[in-house]
């Protein structure tokens, strides 16, 4: 009986011990992993240039002409030209002001059916950079004055708005540097 009590007595002092260890050990462990976590939201090392930022999905106000008075709500997905690919993360980081600077506009003036990119009409991938008319060029210039006022800079350079939803964070896009920032994915 005396030996059993002495090994529940050793067995107990190895457990807290060992809680003793990881409690100590925790904070050390956790800043190891915040170090990456932070590195990770500095949005890491990527090529110089510019850079494509995906933004996340909107329903956002669509008349079928300038003309049409009845506007109905429907998906768009944003993608926005950043000239300096260092600064993806500082506008990323700003999604939802980008996102009310939008929605703004765009219940101010509702976007046309033909403003938008519609990616069934051109084959393979998104083409960010297909030609586009007078009128869409304005549209954008509008819309990029507004960005870069929301988010207090001119990092912002074009913007491209697909008609629809856009997935996010498949496939190669979720081993990019950034794929933790939510609501921003950078197309390559």
């Amino acid at each position: 009986m005396v030996f059993a009590g002495a090994a529940v007595k050793d067995a107990l002092m190895k457990r807290l011990f060992v809680s003793i260890l990881l409690t100590l050990l925790l904070p050390v462990l956790t800043i190891g992993e915040a170090a990456a976590v932070k590195k990770k939201r500095s949005f890491g090392i990527r090529k110089e240039g510019a850079a494509h930022i995906q933004m996340r999905s909107l329903m956002a106000p669509v008349k079928k002409t300038a003309k049409s008075k009845r506007i109905k709500n429907s998906p768009v997905t944003v993608i926005l030209t950043v000239g300096d690919s260092k600064k993806v993360g500082k506008v990323c980081n700003k999604a939802p002001r980008i996102n009310d600077a939008l929605m703004g506009a765009w219940f101010s003036k509702a976007i046309t059916q033909t403003y938008l990119y519609d990616r069934k009409k051109h084959s393979g991938k998104t083409n960010i950079d297909y030609k586009r008319t007078k009128a869409q060029r304005k549209e954008d210039k509008r819309l990029v004055r507004l960005i870069n006022k929301a988010i207090g800079s001119t990092e912002v350079k074009e913007i491209l708005v697909l008609s629809g939803t856009m997935r996010m964070g498949g496939g190669a896009v979720t081993k990019l540097p950034f794929s933790s920032v939510n609501g921003c994915d950078e197309l390559e």
